[in-house]
């Protein structure tokens, strides 16, 4: 099993436990909410949306955010039609989720 494929199973785990909001308009209401521990975007989100969900980050947000897979298979694993954006809503999730996406990042700069 790749890193790719346990990050995507683990942020499918945690949709299942109800720990995931996913799609533009509901990620930016749990950013304005102050509930998002990690933000996922995928590779393929276009301008507009990601600007949209970036205006809403404020200076003093500390929101880790990575870039990661393309909209299918983020779609996929949340069990979906395709998401170009989600949010881990518990600690927990998104320090793991975080810790299998640092790898993926330090795999791609090689």
């Amino acid at each position: 099993m790749t890193e790719k494929e346990r990050a995507l199973g683990m942020i499918g785990l945690a949709s299942r436990a109800g720990k995931v909001v996913s799609g533009n308009d509901a990620v930016t209401g749990a950013i304005r909410s102050g509930n998002v521990k990690l933000l996922i975007i995928t590779k393929d989100i276009s301008a507009n949306s990601l600007n949209r969900i970036l205006k809403n980050i404020t200076d003093g947000d500390e929101i880790p955010c990575y870039s990661f897979a393309r909209s299918e298979e983020l779609g996929d694993a949340l069990g979906k039609p395709n998401r170009t954006v989600a949010a881990i809503t518990d600690k927990n999730f998104a320090e793991g989720i975080s810790a299998i996406l640092e790898n993926i990042n330090e795999e791609e700069d090689t």
